[in-house]
């Protein structure tokens, strides 16, 4: 930026190849003093705030590169995005250079780049004060300080840096490394309470996993007993059966399987006139009448076998 005739500069040597870099550093921390515009402090709160005031577009238009300061003039490029880099002590800015920027920039014409910048800034339409905002920057060959790779100057030409500005600046600075000390002291509490966390959370899936394992067994337990109760009806229904002369010893497995064509197939001729049924001839087709009634009604009311042949036995002697 040019102030009374004397020029601020980043002291950064753009490309020596042919190729022009589309991202350059334009600021970055530290403490200055000019013989025109006095002491002056950058903090990484200041590059904070311009990247923000930036993305916010505080200056309602997009910010240009010219040459030699010459704002009014042709645009050497356009800034369109804003980094901060090395933990929050550089900002960088991405430029979309003009044909006209790139090839005096790739043949060394111009090497060298001087930001515009202002540490207040008065919105004239909403009146609104913001600090800490970028207007753009220039294009120059004459650096005022090499060594350095950000000077930045108060928009206003002829205005040096108050007292009551530094004081600003260096309270914010303060602050700042006050909040960033807070933070490296609570590290230690929140890196033990996290690690606290993990072991409940560790006990509380153990806990979990030993009461999901518990219930499993309960629920195999349980299945068991209702297992060895059905078993022990089915059983009960055989011995029934036996006693009734219904059906034969060979016939136990495949009754208790509950595989009836097996049960149907082992089955001996069954003695109406002894289980009352009034039949004088032809018993074997009765006994077949039977069976066939009761295999029909085991199948269809879901009932013992047992049950069905005496159901079947009081069907037939009623239709008889």
């Amino acid at each position: 930026m040019r102030l009374n005739g004397t020029s601020f500069f980043s002291s950064i040597e753009l490309s020596d190849q042919a190729g022009v870099p589309a991202e350059i550093q334009i600021l970055k921390t530290g403490k200055f003093n000019h013989p025109s515009y006095g002491y002056f402090e950058i903090t990484p709160l200041v590059l904070q705030e311009m990247k923000r005031n930036f993305e916010s577009r505080v200056r309602g238009i997009d910010l240009a590169v010219d040459y030699f300061h010459e704002s009014d003039k042709e645009a050497s490029g356009w800034i369109t995005a804003l980094n901060l880099k090395e933990g929050g002590k550089e900002l960088w800015a991405s430029i979309k250079w003009t044909p006209t920027a790139e090839k005096k920039l790739a043949q060394r014409e111009l090497r060298y780049f001087s930001p515009d910048f202002t540490f207040k800034w008065n919105d004239p339409e909403s009146g609104k004060t913001f600090s800490n905002v970028l207007f753009g920057g220039g294009l120059t060959n004459r650096p005022f300080l090499k060594d350095m790779q950000a000077i930045v100057a108060n928009e206003k030409k002829g205005d040096q840096m108050t007292e009551e500005q530094i004081k600003e600046l260096e309270n914010k600075n303060l602050k700042l490394s006050e909040d960033m000390k807070k933070l490296e002291d609570a590290m230690p509490a929140k890196d033990a309470a996290i690690v606290d966390l993990q072991k409940q959370i560790d006990d509380l899936k153990a806990q979990l996993q030993a009461a999901l394992g518990q219930v499993e067994v309960e629920m195999q337990e349980k299945d068991k007993m209702k297992q060895d109760m059905q078993m022990k009806e089915k059983e009960n229904s055989f011995t029934k059966l036996l006693s009734e002369g219904k059906a034969v010893v060979a016939q136990r497995d495949a009754f208790l399987k509950g595989d009836m064509d097996e049960f149907i197939k082992l089955a001996q001729p069954v003695n109406l006139k002894a289980a009352g049924s009034g039949a004088g001839n032809d018993e074997t087709d009765s006994d077949s009448k039977v069976m066939k009634l009761a295999e029909e009604l085991a199948k269809s009311e879901k009932i013992d076998l047992g049950t069905a042949i005496s159901r079947a036995l009081k069907q037939i002697k009623g239709g008889n």
